[in-house]
């Protein structure tokens, strides 16, 4: 299974929850958005996979081994591929493409070497095997075979989920700018603790995906997206629609600084994506939008309640919270990865 590189260990709990019994033991690379699941059977396996929401693919692994980072480490590949059982699944009238991805360390090759060697020892493993190769299909493959090379760790795997990543949620139906991925807004959720029945606010709601994710977790929350632009609101409306959630949100044109003019009851969780000083371009404004909608935060959250968020000024928001004397106590912290970035997820508990 793949993830964002971050929250591995909350993929891991939800397959232990889903495949249960199924479900051995685990073996999770940390920082490298990659759990590998041993289970002992396959009882209705696609509809368990395809109901995770913290997974982006699944595949059944073929290979994992160790791989020099060094232009060498493609003749390490081809020698891994050659040596796995990859000729079990793939036969001379199967169609086939390769899909790699090269992440960490300092690779002496690129991706589209890793495609291209891989590719190449299919067809060889294969046409030793039977004969005669199999054939190339980019477009509609039968079999896409997933090579991911993460610093020196090398996973081949067949896919069970397609191209289409899990991820990408059919109500995405508008995306904004910086759109949070529907996988990390449930990691939020999950790590703010949040529970049935509560008030969840997300006052810079963008295109919807944190209070979306959240009406379909929770049957009996109130779920409330708020959001400054009216553009943006239009949009969270329509993926509203689109995930069949529209009337389990209450949707608000309001300024996240301001959060009481807006917001009368008290909230149990406020959970956000908040804008980044290097995508704003402007961090002097985006300082202050924190300092103020921390502020409004705090006075609209219940004692006991948690304030989550998503950004890589961590240091700033930690000696923000203590020079203005808040009550916040920081109950959880880790580091994500999110377009290109590495941020840090916040829970703050109040009282």
């Amino acid at each position: 299974m793949t993830t964002s590189p971050g929250i591995e260990d909350l993929l891991d709990t939800e397959l232990r929850e889903i495949f249960r019994g199924e479900y051995l033991r685990a073996d999770i690379g940390k920082g490298k958005g990659r759990v590998i699941a041993y289970l002992k059977g396959d009882n209705k396996i696609w509809e368990k996979i395809n109901s995770l929401s913290l997974a982006h693919r699944a595949g059944i692994l073929v290979s994992r081994a160790s791989i020099r980072t060094s232009i060498e480490g493609l003749n390490d590949l081809k020698e891994i591929i050659m040596a796995s059982i990859i000729v079990d699944y793939i036969t001379p009238r199967t169609t086939f493409a390769i899909r790699a991805e090269r992440a960490g360390a300092n690779h002496e090759y690129t991706s589209l070497d890793i495609a291209r060697i891989a590719g190449e020892a299919v067809i060889k493993s294969v046409e030793s095997k039977y004969g005669s190769p199999p054939k190339v299909e980019l477009d509609y493959p039968e079999i896409i075979i997933h090579v991911d090379v993460i610093g020196n760790e090398s996973y081949v795997y067949l896919s069970l989920t397609g191209d289409m990543s899990l991820h990408r949620r059919g109500y995405r139906i508008y995306d904004h700018p910086a759109s949070l991925k529907p996988t990390l807004a449930k990691a939020m959720l999950i790590l703010s603790q949040a529970r049935d029945g509560e008030i969840i606010l997300d006052p810079m709601c963008g295109s919807g995906t944190i209070p979306i994710e959240a009406s379909l977790s929770f049957e009996n929350s109130t779920n409330i997206c708020m959001d400054i632009s009216r553009r943006h609101l239009t949009g969270a409306r329509m993926n509203a629609i689109a995930a069949g959630v529209l009337n389990r949100i209450i949707f608000i044109q309001g300024d996240a600084r301001k959060i009481e003019e807006h917001v009368t009851a008290k909230v149990d969780r406020i959970i956000t994506n908040p804008p980044y000083g290097i995508r704003l371009g402007n961090p002097k404004a985006v300082k202050r939008l924190y300092r103020e909608f921390i502020s409004s935060a705090y006075n609209v959250l219940r004692d006991g309640g948690s304030l989550t968020i998503i950004t890589p000024e961590y240091k700033y928001v930690d000696k923000l919270i203590e020079l203005m004397g808040l009550q916040f106590r920081k109950i959880h912290e880790r580091k994500v990865a999110h377009g290109g970035l590495y941020p840090k997820i916040l829970v703050y508990e109040k009282g």
